[in-house]
């Protein structure tokens, strides 16, 4: 049987008519690299479902394009001078292709009957049924054993395509109330909402759209400390994590690790010394001597001793009970009431109600930071035999100063660490050492002469709740055993 003149057409053997309309031509040139680097150019032709392949097949120095197709399980092959010949020759058999000229001989019954079938199935998606064909054999050579189906919903679960667009501020609300049901503390809580809020201001659309790249350039464009950026970071890794558990984006989504970690000093940690440690408690409001106390004589972190009541604390016994809910870490632990902490803790002791009666502890460490500095200066100009009007001119300076800088730097923010420490406004132009506060000082500094002191990182870790990877990487001979001694003999003059 001639196949050009009785074989039916494609269109005729499925029961589909073909108008020019549906025939789309197309031609692509292809640029493919072999394995020993160099490229290899070709030229794909499309009619419709059907194709062909025009290569440069150059020979005794003269240029030749071969057309190349497929008919009947069998490659045809058709040489010719030009590409611009060869490229309409593709077209040609592609179109006699697609009409049925070149096709095989007569399907069967069966055959033309399967055909209709998976035409009309397929019809939604827009594609010949040869590439269909061409599509599952992509992904049967991947995954033989495993119904396409079932990837599929694998796969739709992994990136929840099908799932609701949630905004940040929905999220961050669903999350809270979860954490909140899940019994974590008020002040872990307060922490994430405020870091989360800011997130929310940022980016108002759908959670899953949020490229790293985006919260990236968010948190380096925020001036903030190393330290805030990081927990803004890890505040923002908690909202993913909990998108996660919902499916409210994939379970692939890691975004959030191509977000840098700051360097914040490579863990360095400042702490006070004995003197200084001195100094802040003579200077200290008689209110703030308990919160000044726990955390330079027991290690208790700032957001738990607000949260302590004095019932925590058992004189009786002699240690500090900081319950799971009011733990940073959601884990009990006991702290040793050492010797001098009892003293300086003694004369404030109540029955009951909360340690700390401040509700803004920054403002209240300004302030000391400020009577710690006029002591200072005190010092410094009676030494010298400095007058009150000398001490008033360089104040006025100082304003005028302070003034133009204002006008300088404008709406943006002082960056972390270039701030004049309150009282000391005039100590760089009379020559007198300024004190300012150390971020986290008062527990680093316990840890330090905790660990100097009984030489025990194991049960440094358990008062402190601290991993001992930690505190050996960060405080382990940071001081010796003589300033431990002097930290821990610190007590009120009786």
């Amino acid at each position: 049987m001639n196949p050009e003149s009785s074989a039916p057409a494609q269109g005729d053997a499925v029961g589909v008519e073909y108008s020019p309309k549906q025939v789309k031509t197309k031609v692509s040139e292809i640029v493919k690299k072999r394995r020993d680097g160099s490229e290899i150019v070709y030229w794909d032709v499309r009619v419709g479902s059907a194709m062909a392949k025009v290569y440069y097949t150059p020979h005794q120095q003269r240029d030749f394009f071969t057309v190349a197709y497929w008919v009947d399980d069998k490659r045809k092959r058709i040489l010719l001078p030009s590409k611009e010949a060869a490229i309409e020759t593709a077209k040609d058999k592609c179109k006699d292709i697609q009409s049925g000229k070149l096709v095989a001989p007569d399907l069967s019954a069966e055959q033309r009957l399967a055909c209709a079938r998976a035409l009309n199935i397929i019809k939604p998606t827009g594609l010949a049924i040869d590439e269909v064909a061409n599509l599952f054999w992509e992904y049967y050579k991947i995954l033989p054993n495993v119904p396409p189906r079932v990837a599929g919903a694998d796969y739709a679960r992994r990136n929840s395509v099908n799932a609701k667009p949630m905004s940040v501020a929905e999220v961050k609300n669903e999350m809270l109330t979860a954490k909140a049901a899940d019994g974590l503390s008020d002040g872990y809580l307060q922490h994430l909402r405020y870091d989360l809020d800011k997130f929310g201001e940022a980016f108002h659309g759908s959670l899953s759209k949020i490229t790293g790249q985006d919260v990236d350039k968010w948190l380096r464009g925020l001036s903030v400390a190393p330290r805030t950026r990081n927990n803004l970071r890890n505040s923002i890794r908690t909202l993913f994590t909990f998108a996660k558990a919902k499916q409210y984006v994939g379970k692939g989504h890691d975004e959030i690790d191509y977000v840098a970690v700051a360097k914040d000093n490579d863990g360095e940690i400042e702490i006070f010394t004995p003197d200084e440690m001195t100094e802040i408690l003579a200077h200290a409001d008689d209110r703030l001597i308990p919160f000044l106390a726990l955390g330079a004589f027991a290690g208790v972190r700032h957001a738990e001793i607000k949260r302590l009541e004095w019932t925590d604390i058992s004189f009786d016994k002699g240690h500090i009970d900081i319950k799971a809910r009011k733990s940073k870490t959601a884990s009990r632990r006991i702290v040793p009431l050492l010797a001098n902490l009892r003293a300086w803790l003694k004369p404030h002791r109540k029955t009951e109600g909360a340690v700390c009666v401040f509700s803004n502890m920054a403002s209240e460490l300004n302030g000391l930071v400020r009577d710690v500095n006029l002591a200072r200066r005190a010092v410094w100009a009676k030494s010298k035999g400095i007058g009150k009007e000398a001490l008033e001119a360089a104040e006025d300076r100082a304003t005028k100063r302070r003034t133009e800088e204002r006008k300088k730097v404008g709406k943006q923010r002082v960056a972390w660490g270039t701030a004049v420490p309150a009282g000391a406004e005039t100590a760089e132009e009379e020559g007198w050492k300024p004190f300012d506060w150390k971020h986290n000082a008062l527990r680093h500094s316990f840890i330090s002469y905790r660990v100097a002191a009984v030489k025990n990182i194991a049960e440094v870790s358990l008062e402190a709740g601290n991993s001992p990877q930690m505190i050996f990487q960060h405080y382990r001979e940071v001081v010796d055993a003589e300033a431990a001694e002097a930290w821990f003999e610190i007590c009120p003059k009786t």
